[in-house]
């Protein structure tokens, strides 16, 4: 099967439209944010796949040496999911959609800080068309929910409880965010430690430090929410879940 041509991937998006509104993952606070959501199309999902085969593997695996532990749980789940890791780098995302190979991250959405990655379109759609980025408003906010949206859809999301990356490396307070989107949408939690990433490429780095070092993905088994549990009594769960496993790795 060959690439769509360009011609078709434009017709199957509403162009990197703008939104503003008060919505968590929509871009609140009156700014103006730039919305991807074409990237999930057929033909955009295809030429990600392309280009994470052809230029995102390779280039991970030539300045890092990735080792992945028990991805196999994804495999016993059946639904979508909600993938929490702990970040500290901007290494996080595609180390951990390498770890989790071409056939499990074809359906895998990535929360990315709307203020951010989707304030100008240059940086919303490559972010989006390579890795599969979705706005995500850190502030939070009331209105319609993307997140929500592609879980029902059956994407799995992959979010940074954190709220941010760590600038110390050591990981931070988790918020609520997580916890509640699983709880509302009946799905699990996959806990994720991320070892190494901080060391291989730190914030202020723009391309990871020499000597191909070591980072370790390790995928925790899934986290189910309890009959009547809050998203307050479920987010200290996921972290101590994702403090084990970076304690163990």
């Amino acid at each position: 099967m060959g690439i769509p041509r360009p011609t078709r991937i434009v017709r199957a998006l509403p162009l990197l439209r703008k939104h503003s509104g008060g919505a968590p993952g929509n871009g609140g606070g009156g700014r103006s944010v730039h919305r991807n959501d074409w990237v999930r199309s057929a033909p955009a999902t295809l030429v990600r796949s392309t280009l994470q085969r052809v230029l995102m593997t390779p280039v991970l695996r030539s300045q890092l040496s990735i080792h992945v532990h028990n991805v196999e749980a994804l495999d016993r789940l059946g639904t979508a999911a909600v993938l929490v890791a702990n970040h500290s780098s901007h290494l996080d995302a595609p180390v951990i959609l390498e770890a989790l190979g071409a056939r499990r991250r074809r359906r895998v959405a990535i929360a990315a800080a709307a203020d951010y990655f989707f304030d100008v379109w240059w940086r919303a759609a490559p972010s989006g068309l390579v890795i599969g980025t979705y706005p995500l408003e850190r502030r939070g906010g009331r209105g319609s929910n993307p997140s929500a949206q592609l879980l029902a859809d059956g994407w799995s999301l992959v979010i940074f409880a954190e709220g941010g990356r760590s600038y110390t490396g050591e990981m931070r307070p988790f918020k609520k965010g997580a916890a509640y989107l699983a709880l509302e949408a009946g799905v699990p939690v996959v806990p994720i430690a991320l070892r190494g990433t901080f060391e291989a490429m730190p914030p202020r780095r723009n391309w990871p430090v020499p000597g191909r070092p070591a980072v370790h993905v390790t995928f925790g088994e899934p986290l189910h929410g309890r009959e009547g549990e809050r998203a307050g009594d479920f987010t200290p769960r996921i972290e101590e879940a994702v403090a084990k496993l970076l304690a163990n790795s």
